[in-house]
């Protein structure tokens, strides 16, 4: 197979899983946190403090949302397939780069068996339909492993070897954090150990890619932290860790799910791990980088999803050096037909991933249309407010920490703190029903004599309150 075949069909394949219905369903569960910071940084110009209603957006770091704003910008369209396209492009773009990059390796068919197997993984379609940190995460890590095993297998200059990765990774730290290193050393090292290149891990270049990936990840940084409370990051950023090593409620109640679903997740090269031989692996250093992959992959694996406050979402990294193994034990015919007694056909297997790969062409879509059809509950909403206002007039909305509907209205949205930040020409502001109360006993509220136009329907236990200015000279 040629490669611009085997790149069509990756091309073909990726979009089959990922493009059908992408943008039929409204923005849901974590993308408003990606998006609406993507459109305040496009009004506001300030692309360093991502941004929830009027207060600053301190979870993640913020290139998720510069990826979702550059979307919007280039394309001059704001809807939810512009906002998802990142997530998707980027899945493409690591399988890709497993047809082009290791073929010296992997061969043709190893490639492609790679790629196939990193655009099929399970959780990977799904987060890789929405615009969510995890698949861009992935794929930042994906590209760093691909790269170190590719151009550090060889007698490339020590610099080439520690900077190519650890761009990716900079990149990596800039979508979820720092985390992606954990999983990113373990099997850094595990290949390392057997391979017998540990050594090179103490080389001045090694040192030097950790200082560029800083150097990355420092450009936002350092200036972020100079313009932010000081307080509230740690408050945050300490919530966060210690959710995760602690669990908190919401978050912890099916920990002892985690490994059962995390093995779902990695379908379907999960089916071929058992049929992997080592020992068919003619190549002694591939052979051992094999056995590296996958017990570098095992130990964060395990230690991850035994903290009480993790997901199996968060292991998704793993694909990339999954897909390595599948690939490159495709390559070398590792593959057993037995298990113990048991005797299972190799086209069998292969026609067991086949039907999972089409069954998620099917179920994705299907479930897409699905809910596209039924699942409504921030455009309605928003076309209480869309049918009070004009399109062109702002509405300032008083507040608000985050409200995802506030993507769908028309007008522009300006958010502000407190009402006395109010413009004297401002005709229409938007509050949480539940600061009614303690706004009317405002001396500003009083003088502004404000009229309720509309009320949305309740959304997440919160409803809104439109509200028109009365006595416009106040």
């Amino acid at each position: 197979m040629s490669r611009a075949t085997t790149v069509l069909l990756i091309i073909a394949l990726w979009a089959a899983l990922y493009l059908p219905f992408l943008g039929s369903l409204e923005i849901r569960g974590e993308e408003g946190k990606r998006v609406m910071p993507a459109v305040q940084m496009l009004e506001s110009g300030d692309y360093l403090v991502p941004r929830l209603g009027a207060y600053p957006y301190l979870n993640k770091p913020p290139l998720v949302n510069w990826l979702v704003a550059a979307m919007f910008r280039v394309s001059g369209i704001r809807n939810e397939w512009t906002a998802r396209l990142p997530s998707a492009l980027f899945v493409l773009l690591v399988a890709l780069v497993f047809v082009a990059v290791p073929r010296s390796r992997l061969g043709t068919g190893g490639s492609l068996a790679a790629a196939v197997s990193w655009l099929a993984t399970l959780e990977l379609v799904a987060k890789g339909r929405t615009i969510e940190t995890d698949s861009i995460n992935a794929s930042f890590f994906a590209l760093a492993l691909i790269s170190w095993l590719t151009i550090g297998n060889g007698n490339r200059p020590a610099w080439i070897k520690f900077t190519i990765p650890w761009f990716f990774l900079g990149l990596g730290c800039l979508t979820k954090g720092p985390g992606l290193l954990l999983f990113f050393y373990c099997v850094v090292l595990a290949v390392a150990w057997r391979t017998g290149r540990l050594r090179e891990l103490l080389q001045p270049a090694h040192w030097a890619g950790l200082v560029f990936m800083l150097l990355i990840f420092s450009s936002w940084a350092v200036p972020f932290f100079f313009k932010v409370n000081f307080s509230s990051l740690g408050q945050s950023w300490s919530h966060e860790f210690l959710a995760i090593l602690f669990g908190e409620k919401g978050r912890s109640e099916n920990w002892a799910l985690n490994f059962p679903r995390a093995i779902a997740y990695f379908l379907p090269c999960v089916l071929l791990l058992p049929f992997v031989r080592f020992h068919k692996i003619d190549d002694s250093s591939e052979r051992e980088t094999a056995r590296g992959l996958l017990l570098g992959s095992v130990v964060p694996f395990v230690v991850v999803l035994l903290l009480p406050g993790s997901v199996p979402r968060y292991v998704l990294p793993l694909a990339a050096p999954l897909s390595w193994l599948v690939g490159l034990t495709s390559a070398s015919r590792a593959f057993d037909e037995r298990i113990g007694n048991f005797h299972f056909p190799r086209t069998l297997a292969r026609s067991a991933v086949a039907v999972v790969v089409v069954a998620e062409v099917l179920v994705f879509s299907v479930r897409a249309a699905s809910e596209a059809r039924t699942h409504h509950v921030l455009k309605p909403a928003a076309a209480q407010i869309n049918a009070a206002i004009s399109d062109h007039e702002p509405v300032y909305a008083i507040g608000f920490r985050y409200e995802p509907y506030l993507f769908y209205l028309h007008a522009p949205v300006c958010y502000l703190s407190s009402l006395d930040e109010l413009s004297r020409a401002a005709r229409f502001f938007l509050i949480p029903s539940k600061d009614l109360l303690k706004l009317q006993s405002s001396a500003r509220w009083s003088s502004l004599q404000p009229q309720l136009l509309a009320r949305t329907n309740l959304f997440r236990s919160n409803d809104t309150m439109l509200f028109e200015v009365t006595n416009p000279n106040q």
